[in-house]
């Protein structure tokens, strides 16, 4: 009977330990657990929506926090400069906030009430979320980014145009930033026309050549822009004195045999209707082509590369730049266009110049143009050569005034052998008599930025003569006082 009770007590015992091992066993799984499940594998994720480069005197960020498996702790945001660092906002998140949400953390910088001054600077933003990591810490992220504090604003200031101004023509303005912009020039028409540095000027002076409308308004206004890397553009109006011009009227009359021959060259939607062809070419291929030109003439060299008046081929003028053209088949008005170039008409095939030194920017075919050469002048200015039976050059060519770049011919839209000839400003067609006209480009174009920076030059230059002056002045003086 003892050994019995003896049995039944060591089983009791036994059966204990094993409910304390178990129950061990499963704090230790559940320890285990906690601990893989708030370790957190994952770093949070930190994404700064704001673009800027540049902190003005007060601007505004928007950034974006997360963290995916154990929820945000804390963001914080500082600036250093010079070996300072200012802290610009910390904000914890509340134990309670569900894991995987992003949160929008809006901040507002204002460097001098920082005690930051103009310069470079890094701003650095860290967060950390509720991990287990790092010692009860949590996973950080960190994203640090090197800036600009710039605290004066951004102003633009006109100072000299051209004091004639035609329709159709080119004008020339030089203004000044009081510092250097992302982007500015001269908005005509609702178009930017980008300015380059004055080649005669100082540190934020600006020249910038745009076209004329060929139908001005009245009062026709256009608005000098200045755009800051950081900040909203600034704006000067000016008001144009344009002189008007009457444009030709030209009937162009379309032969069913020309119709056809248009219709076989072209690909055209439509090639058995030789008019309907005819007209798919002379509205939606010349629009094609007319924004190639401004993709070609998008960028330019910084310097003008012209010397002088551009040479003309030496032809009979057939059609004039601006002249209004009706299309008329059997009599009845079928199109409108308006000539936007110089057609000079020679000997077949003759040689064409270069107007004046520059870059071959495009040689290749172009739809109603037929072979073209685009030549890159400097400061946003091209000459195009069209209708070419030939092309002697290739992109890239530095090239010569005078030199051979082709043939004429009757490539494209041509009824016969000729060069078109264009000048062209920023994309947009402008008259090549201007340009032709050695008076009118010293006058015009290189006077004008060539005067406004005269008055600069005069200080600089002034200033020696005073220093002179005054140190002749003291000079004088002690020897009187001897």
């Amino acid at each position: 009977m003892s050994m019995f009770k003896k049995r039944k007590f060591d089983w009791g015992r036994k059966g204990g330990l094993v409910v304390t091992g178990l129950a061990a066993l499963g704090a230790l799984g559940v320890i285990v657990w906690l601990g893989f499940s708030t370790l957190d594998w994952e770093d949070p994720v930190i994404n700064l929506k704001t673009p800027a480069a540049v902190i003005g005197a007060k601007t505004t960020f928007h950034l974006q926090v997360g963290d995916q498996s154990a929820g945000l702790r804390e963001v914080r945001i500082t600036l250093a400069q010079d070996g300072q660092e200012k802290e610009v906002l910390t904000r914890a998140f509340p134990p309670a906030g569900d894991p995987g949400t992003t949160v929008d953390v809006p901040f507002t910088v204002e460097p001098k009430a920082l005690g930051f001054k103009e310069g470079k600077v890094r701003l650095t933003i860290t967060a950390s979320d509720r991990s287990w990591r790092n010692f009860f810490k949590g996973r950080t992220a960190q994203i640090s980014k090197e800036m600009d504090i710039d605290l004066v604003p951004t102003t633009v200031s006109f100072m000299s145009i051209s004091h004639l101004l035609h329709a159709g023509g080119t004008g020339a303005i030089v203004y000044r930033v009081n510092k250097t912009p992302k982007e500015s020039g001269v908005l005509v028409g609702g178009r930017l026309y980008r300015g380059f540095p004055n080649p005669k000027g100082g540190p934020g002076e600006y020249v910038v050549l745009f076209p004329v409308p060929r139908e001005p308004a009245n009062p026709s206004q256009i608005d000098l822009v200045a755009r800051p890397a950081l900040g909203e553009e600034v704006r000067q109006r000016l008001t144009l004195k344009i002189k008007p011009r009457k444009w030709k009227h030209d009937n162009m009359n379309l032969s069913d045999d020309f119709l056809r021959r248009m219709a076989a060259t072209f690909p055209t939607s439509n090639p058995a209707d030789p008019l309907q062809a005819f007209l798919e070419i002379n509205r939606q291929i010349r629009k094609a082509n007319h924004d190639k030109v401004q993709e070609v003439c998008s960028s330019s060299r910084a310097l003008p590369l012209w010397q002088g008046a551009f040479q003309r081929l030496l032809g009979k003028p057939m059609a004039r730049f601006g002249d209004k053209r009706t299309y008329v088949w059997q009599g009845k008005a079928v199109d409108h266009q308006t000539h936007l170039g110089e057609d000079l008409a020679s000997l077949e095939q003759s040689p064409v110049p270069a107007g004046n030194h520059g870059v071959v920017a495009m040689a290749e075919p172009m739809g109603i143009y037929g072979q073209t050469v685009i030549l890159d002048h400097g400061l946003g200015v091209f000459s195009q050569y069209s209708h070419l039976s030939k092309m002697d050059v290739k992109v890239g060519d530095e090239v010569k005034k005078g030199a051979v770049v082709g043939r004429t011919g009757t490539t494209g839209l041509a009824g016969g052998d000729h060069l078109h000839f264009s000048i062209v400003v920023q994309g947009e067609f402008v008259d090549p008599l201007e340009w032709w006209d050695a008076h009118w480009l010293k006058d015009q174009v290189e006077g004008v930025w060539t005067k406004a920076a005269a008055p600069a030059k005069t200080a600089e230059t002034s200033q020696p003569e005073a220093e002179k002056k005054k140190k002749s002045g003291k000079a004088k003086g002690k020897k009187q006082g001897r």
